[in-house]
């Protein structure tokens, strides 16, 4: 699968799914995270908080009664396709013989996860011995498949583990596609640039507007993408002129990020910091800034310790589990997504939680709660603990 294609902050595969008929690899135990879980007691009677899924769509039909609505009762929801033109649908339009393939690809995404997780299964066995056996056609059709396949799930994973314990919260959908292909459709340049700026200034704006609270962005828009991209579609383009368009990218998101973000004291921003073994500054996504109400999330595993993959650098504040995380992918299948795409919404749900005993608090405030109730791990880096959080929200 080409990770990169998908610009999605995540590792291995994006999810996995139980197959018809099987049963899912479960993950180890877990309890070192079950301790530190907080809850919070239902309250029909309190506005509920909003929580913007910023990322490739949501499976809307997962969770009734909790997508916003606006006073008319639409779906609040915006999207942009691939080539950055509005297209306001709750997921991505894919081919009729992709969607067809529902539970095929979701098996697929499965074995290659328990596969590249360390998981000994039947079907982590059986898919490796498929990819030993496919000619180059074979191979890239199916690195092809699985990219648009894992994107398309994403989203709605995040949100199951962004709701997860939250029965009064809902959520926003904002939606954004990435390129797919080898080369990649489409091929960057300076128009797609300035309108890829201009849809996540767009998205942004309509989050805030939407009145989320806390924005779940699992994503980062690496520069280094960017290059890749060209590398494949525009093979006779200079080195130096990818670089720059590249750069100038990231430069001009980065841009529409913090004036949107520092216009929005109120809402928390919670990005994921990616999984190329990087430090920030070498990957340079879009989102490598600091702003008081932005917080970059990297990835642990199961038990606390740091996972060789995240990425790394002062700008990251807070560690979350990113180890085989449960969640659910379009139709309600069970998954154990692995990545920092996984600990950032742990981190938007610890928000949100503390935002439905404390609602008066700022962006700001929270993110120095989650900050302050950390704890760190025995490299040092400081681990989310939702419960001493809500604990100390209540005792404000």
């Amino acid at each position: 699968m080409n990770a990169t294609s998908l610009c999605l902050a995540r590792t291995l595969v994006i999810a996995t799914a139980t197959v018809s008929g099987g049963v899912a690899a479960q993950p180890a135990a877990v309890g070192f995270w079950e301790a530190r879980e907080a809850s919070v007691a239902s309250a029909p009677d309190s506005p509920k908080v909003r929580i913007a899924i910023w990322d490739s769509g949501v499976d809307t039909t997962l969770f009734p009664g909790q997508v916003a609505r606006d006073e008319d009762g639409a779906l609040l929801l915006r999207g942009y396709d691939a080539f950055k033109q509005r297209q306001d649908t709750a997921m991505a339009v894919l081919p009729e013989g992709l969607l067809a393939r529902a539970d095929e690809l979701n098996a697929m995404l499965r074995a290659l996860d328990d596969r590249d997780s360390g998981e000994d299964t039947a079907e982590a066995r059986a898919i490796s011995v498929r990819m030993k056996a496919q000619s180059p056609a074979e191979a890239a059709a199916f690195d092809d498949d699985i990219g648009r396949w894992g994107g398309f799930v994403h989203g709605t994973a995040l949100a199951d583990i962004a709701l997860r314990g939250l029965p009064d919260a809902e959520i926003v959908i904002a939606r954004m596609e990435w390129w797919h292909g080898d080369p990649p459709v489409p091929c960057w340049t300076r128009e797609l640039a300035d309108r890829e700026a201009a849809s996540i200034g767009d998205l942004l704006a309509f989050v805030v507007a939407s009145g989320a609270r806390v924005v779940n962005m699992s994503w980062g828009r690496a520069e280094r993408a960017y290059v890749r991209n060209l590398e494949k579609c525009a093979p006779a383009m200079a080195p130096s002129e990818r670089q720059a368009l590249a750069r100038y990218t990231v430069e001009a998101i980065r841009e529409v990020l913090r004036t949107g973000m520092q216009a929005a004291p109120d809402v928390l921003f919670v990005g994921a910091a990616g999984n190329a073994s990087s430090s920030m500054e070498a990957a340079n996504p879009a989102t490598r800034f600091t702003l008081p109400n932005f917080i970059l999330v990297g990835a642990v595993d199961r038990h606390g310790v740091t996972t060789e993959w995240t990425n790394t650098g002062p700008e990251i504040t807070l560690f979350a589990n990113g180890d085989r995380v449960e969640a659910r992918l379009p139709g309600g299948m069970t998954s154990y997504p692995s990545g920092t795409s996984m600990a950032a919404p742990l981190v938007a749900n610890a928000a949100a939680k503390i935002w439905t005993v404390r609602p008066g608090m700022s962006g700001a405030q929270v993110r120095q709660l989650l900050e302050r109730t950390a704890t760190p791990n025995v490299s040092g880096q400081p681990l989310l603990h939702p419960k001493r959080a809500v604990d100390a929200a209540l005792e404000r």
